[in-house]
């Protein structure tokens, strides 16, 4: 296997994961949103073919039905070969498959960018994965409880076909930054991965990608905070929040996970990797 944990110089940020609520509202795919709404009651995506999913092929963990295997994260194609995703869904995947937390062989993590991904014939191939050094050396056993929960994966060929994401520069979210973060108020926040729809232990696999909205809590000096009262779904950690500004969309965080007791609900840690 090709594992490596190498600080490389991209702008990331995450937004915590807490659970998979089933807002009776659908979002609309276009224009301000009327009101926050997660993911598991988002619209099928058509747009945004640089986010992908990565298909474990381990079993689940042991809160998953067992139909549901394999099991997914969602990631953005940042460069021909590169995706960022969430560390925790390596170390997770690895513990659940009966390997070290870091040794997650490369055989068993694919990747899909297509529109749904249970057709294993668009399963692109994986040469290796990077941690955020950082989540390595804080690590303590617990894969939900690291950060910053950031990762890299290498795919063994170029993706040719897909234009990838953009990241947005440095410092672009406190270029907004008024008193109270007014101008961030009006801003849409669009997320989109490949989770699992319905509530409490009720969950489905579709291996759709799929659209929704949060709206702008708050920013300091180490958190976004966003209002998206159902959360994401199992399956979207990794998967980015999006911002458009004259015409052009940013990645500017992805959606993680992290001990709630060490932080707010529905809060994203933005730095460096």
């Amino acid at each position: 296997m090709n594992t490596r944990r190498l600080a490389v110089g991209l702008l990331v940020g995450a937004t915590v994961i807490v659970g998979c609520k089933d807002p009776s509202t659908p979002v609309r795919p276009t224009g301000v949103p009327s009101g926050p709404r997660a993911i598991v009651a988002g619209q099928i995506d058509p747009g945004h073919p640089y986010v992908g999913a990565l298909i474990f092929d381990v079993p689940s963990p042991s809160w998953f039905p067992v139909a549901y295997q394999p099991w997914y994260c969602s990631g953005t194609l940042l460069s021909r070969r590169v995706i960022q995703t969430a560390a925790h869904c390596f170390t997770l995947a690895a513990q659940d498959g009966g390997y070290p937390a870091f040794d997650l062989p490369v055989s068993r993590v694919h990747v899909s960018f297509a529109q749904n991904v249970t057709d294993p014939s668009s399963w692109r191939s994986v040469s290796g994965y990077a941690f955020h050094p950082d989540y390595v050396t804080s690590w303590a056993g617990d894969p939900f409880g690291v950060l910053p929960d950031v990762a890299l994966v290498f795919l063994s060929q170029p993706v040719n076909d897909i234009e990838p994401g953009r990241l947005a520069p440095a410092g672009y979210l406190e270029s907004f930054a008024t008193v109270k973060n007014p101008e961030l108020k009006a801003v849409p926040f669009w997320e989109v991965g490949y989770g699992m729809l319905g509530a409490d232990d009720n969950f489905a696999l579709t291996g759709d990608r799929r659209l929704a909205t949060a709206s702008f809590q708050g920013l300091d000096a180490n958190f976004l905070t966003l209002r998206d009262p159902g959360g994401g779904c199992y399956g979207d950690s990794g998967g980015p929040i999006l911002v458009q500004s004259d015409g052009v969309e940013y990645v500017v965080h992805i959606r993680s996970s992290s001990d709630q007791a060490r932080r707010p609900r529905e809060a994203g840690l933005h730095g460096r990797f």
